[in-house]
C-alpha cells in the first residue's frame, strides 16, 4: 500500500477537477467527518483550557490590534530567517 506522502504527491498531480472531486468524496466520508469533528472538539477544549488558565490577551482598540499583528509578523519573519 502506498504511503500517505505518495498518495498526496499523486493527488497533487491530478487535474484540479479531479482533485475537487476527490475532496468532495472525502468530505462525504463518515469516518473523515468523525475525525474532523474529533479534531475540532480537541481544539475547542484546548482553547477553553487556555482561557480558564489565563492564556489569552485582550485587544480593545485598533491600535492594539495593529500592534498584535505587527508582533506576529515580526516573530514570523524572525523564525523564517532562523530556518533559512
Amino acid at each position: 500500500m502506498p504511503t500517505i506522502a505518495a498518495i498526496k504527491a499523486a493527488a497533487r498531480k491530478l487535474p484540479v477537477k479531479h482533485r475537487t472531486d476527490l475532496l468532495e468524496d472525502l468530505a462525504r466520508d463518515e469516518a473523515v467527518h468523525r475525525e474532523q469533528i474529533s479534531r475540532l472538539r480537541a481544539a475547542v477544549e484546548e482553547g477553553e483550557r487556555d482561557f480558564a488558565e489565563g492564556r489569552y490577551i485582550e485587544i480593545n482598540s485598533k491600535a492594539e490590534l495593529r500592534e498584535f499583528f505587527d508582533d506576529i509578523k515580526r516573530r514570523g519573519r524572525a523564525r523564517l530567517k532562523r530556518s533559512a
